[in-house]
């Protein structure tokens, strides 16, 4: 068995589990997954046609910018800020779903922030890639395509100099394959096909030559807003039928569900109660040696 994250060759005794869907309309199907003792990370067994699975895909049903969303995109908006980005930045969020970290981020003056999804309709722009970004932003996307690194290097070959590259992911490390129910979510099947580990991520910048600029322990959506935290989130998705889907419902659902006292504590708290089950990581590409790179706007690649 091979390993297409650590690259290691691993014999056939290793760890693995069932994991079932976490979308409404394939929660009945199983997938195995088994886990690479060297780096941690977990691999999807088999093959499966994406393109099926991606139809009526949750995130990218169309949604409008609330106080909510806000919030949430204000929480990826300080991290990046103190990893050094500055409005007058070109930014691509690639794997954007419906684009709504792009319409805050022009909303709040990145006039320079745009967005790429192959598997949206509205945002399958590939030229875009063809472009040199300041930002790359890549929330919940590395885990969801068949050659990691490919993704890695395409990202290498669209920062410039001096660039952010934004990384945001599962840890595979705090993830459960033998009693997996409570992370469900995390393990997203059939969509997550390589989950890496933080140690991998961490080591797969360092090997691409890329700088630390800052790393979360705890996903961006955890914040301190009350009702707006990872474990609120999860605890709301349990008093349903626990599939992601009921996440983008809450103006339809019967919220009776809702009233216990759990429901209140985590929406107050639940911030407190993070874990590391998601991590992000902002690398920078390091500058050209005697080039001070000036942002003006998405550049043609070289």
């Amino acid at each position: 068995m091979h390993c297409n994250v650590c690259l290691s060759e691993v014999g056939d005794e290793v760890e693995r589990g069932m994991a079932r869907s976490n979308v409404r309309r394939f929660v009945h199907e199983e997938f195995a997954l088994w886990r690479c003792p060297e780096c941690r990370s977990i691999h999807a067994r088999d093959d499966v046609d994406l393109d099926h699975y991606y139809r009526s895909y949750p995130f990218h049903s169309s949604s409008k910018l609330g106080w909510l969303e806000s919030a949430v995109y204000r929480s990826m908006e300080a991290r990046l800020k103190r990893a050094g980005l500055k409005k007058s930045h070109a930014i691509l969020d690639h794997g954007c779903g419906n684009g709504m970290l792009v319409r805050y981020l022009r909303s709040v003056g990145y006039e320079n922030a745009h967005g790429y999804d192959a598997h949206s309709e509205e945002f399958a722009r590939p030229e875009l890639l063809e472009r040199k970004w300041d930002c790359i932003v890549s929330q919940d996307v590395i885990e969801h395509v068949p050659e990691p690194w490919e993704l890695l290097h395409r990202f290498d070959r669209m920062s410039a100099p001096g660039g952010l590259i934004a990384i945001g992911t599962p840890n595979a490390e705090r993830l459960d394959l033998a009693d997996n129910e409570w992370c469900i979510h995390g393990l997203h099947q059939p969509y997550h096909r390589h989950i890496l580990s933080q140690t991998a991520l961490r080591q797969a910048g360092e090997k691409l030559g890329w700088e630390m600029a800052r790393y979360f322990p705890t996903e961006y959506v955890n914040t301190r807003v009350p009702f707006v935290n990872v474990r609120f989130v999860v605890h709301m998705m349990a008093c349903f039928d626990n599939t992601l889907d009921s996440a983008f419902e809450m103006e339809t659902a019967d919220r009776r569900r809702l009233l216990n006292l759990k429901t209140f504590w985590y929406g107050l708290f639940g911030s407190f109660y993070a874990s590391d089950t998601g991590v992000m990581a902002v690398f920078r590409k390091p500058q050209l040696q005697g080039q001070v790179v000036m942002s003006t706007g998405p550049r043609p690649m070289k």
